[in-house]
């Protein structure tokens, strides 16, 4: 667990994606704009047209993870 502990402290992040306060997610090119994220985003934190790259607007996301659950493409990381 040293490498997780450093991990929150020097890089403030969780890649277990439990600390929901050191979550961020972004949307990567692997996005195609289907539009699933955005149908789910409870707080309309996601924009973009179909078929082209969405993203995420960080200080409207509440760091749900509704959108990384729903993502086919793995194209949202945490």
């Amino acid at each position: 667990f040293r490498d997780e502990y450093a991990q929150h402290i020097d890089e403030k992040r969780c890649a277990a994606g439990i600390c929901k306060e050191l979550l961020r997610y972004r949307i990567t090119d692997l996005c195609v704009g289907c539009g699933a994220c955005l149908e789910v985003c409870p707080v309309n934190a996601i924009t973009g047209e179909k078929k082209e790259k969405h993203t995420i607007d960080r200080d409207v996301c509440i760091n749900c993870g509704r959108c990384f659950d729903t993502c086919k493409f793995d194209a949202i990381e945490r």
